[in-house]
């Protein structure tokens, strides 16, 4: 049996979880790279480093529309409160 905590809640939190480790696995794998090419390479540990910005970015869109959404379900919530 499902408990209170468990179906829809679960399977929303999976993906987010799911979305959120995509970009930090490239930005943990983009600071890597831009560490090994410092040194060699500056010009590709930049575009390395760039990358790292727009999967930072990427993640502070999906925690404001989280954030928003989560907003909205309350607002709804208490509309329909007796």
């Amino acid at each position: 049996m499902n408990g209170p905590t468990e179906g829809p809640e679960i399977d929303f939190c999976d993906s987010v979880v799911f979305e959120l480790r995509q970009p930090l696995t490239s930005i943990t794998g983009h600071v890597q790279l831009a560490k090994r090419l410092l040194a060699t390479d500056p010009s590709r540990a930049s575009e390395a480093l760039d990358q790292v910005v727009t999967q930072i970015a990427r993640i502070n869109l999906m925690l404001v529309e989280l954030r928003d959404r989560a907003r909205d379900a309350a607002h709804v919530e208490a509309l329909f409160k007796t």
